[in-house]
């Protein structure tokens, strides 16, 4: 029997069973498992950013040990792959998770699970502390078992552009010492400031409106001579919301004095 004849009695008995064929995966129907090479890559496009998580099942059983999901950066990025537990730990652990490259050379996942270049010799940069370069790439998921297991893996893209330019800022300050007679020297102190840049994309827009009221009340007794009073009222923004458009505020004090006689009487 040659292997022409094998082929044609296979795809009979295969072609006999009409519409109840099974369309899912499986050792015994390839043509219907997917992702399994890079050819067949499921494409998971050309990102910016990413993070998604990526389930299924996976082994010989179902006709693929390792499933390869593509990815295209449009710059230099960090690239995330990380097992999550399904909740069986003895399962878990015959499941593990790759990246390659465009020409499918592994590239090393350091423990939280980020793609890194590895460290040449004698150099001074510490390459591994770079983003991996623009390119494609490929997410690897891998059952050593023949069985079907579940799994669930989380991927990321994250690009971020380092800050460029420069910024400056003064600050003077005074000091003053009263009422002391000083002999000998002072020690001026130090000081060691530090400022925050927030970026605008984390920062909060101020909407609807905000009403804020005071009633201050006070009471005098016994009252000789001069009395005065002073409200010093004042508001604060926190620093991290970014204001659009116009903030304004206005206060309007006013203030009664009402003044009681005591009762009694006064002899001749």
């Amino acid at each position: 029997m040659t292997l022409e004849s094998v082929t044609d009695s296979l795809n009979k008995l295969k072609g006999s069973y009409g519409g109840s064929k099974k369309s899912s995966g499986s050792f015994m129907r390839p043509e219907h498992v997917k992702y399994n090479s890079l050819s067949k890559a499921k494409d998971l496009g050309r990102v910016v950013n990413l993070s998604t998580s990526i389930t299924g099942t996976i082994g010989t059983q179902v006709g693929a040990n390792t499933l390869f999901f593509k990815v295209t950066t449009v710059g230099e990025s960090d690239l995330v792959i990380k097992k999550r537990s399904v909740g069986n730990k003895y399962k878990d652990q015959y499941i593990s998770v790759g990246l390659l490259n465009s020409n499918a050379d592994s590239i090393p996942l350091n423990i939280d699970g980020f793609g890194y270049i590895n460290e040449i010799a004698n150099t001074i940069p510490e390459e591994s502390g770079f983003q991996l370069p623009k390119g494609t790439y490929y997410f690897t998921i891998t059952n050593s078992e023949w069985v079907e297991m579940p799994f669930e893996v989380g991927v990321q893209v994250v690009r971020y552009v380092t800050i460029a330019g420069k910024a400056g800022g003064s600050l003077t300050m005074t000091g003053r010492i009263g009422l002391v007679k000083m002999f000998g020297s002072t020690d001026p102190g130090t000081m060691v400031p530090y400022a925050t840049v927030t970026p605008k994309s984390v920062l909060k827009n101020i909407s609807g409106t905000a009403d804020v009221q005071a009633l201050p009340t006070l009471e005098l007794a016994i009252l000789r001579g001069t009395a005065t009073l002073s409200n010093v009222n004042y508001g604060r923004m926190k620093a991290t919301w970014r204001i659009g458009g116009t903030a304004s505020g206005e206060n309007q004090n006013t203030a009664t004095l009402n003044v009681t006689t005591p009762g009694g009487g006064y002899g001749p």
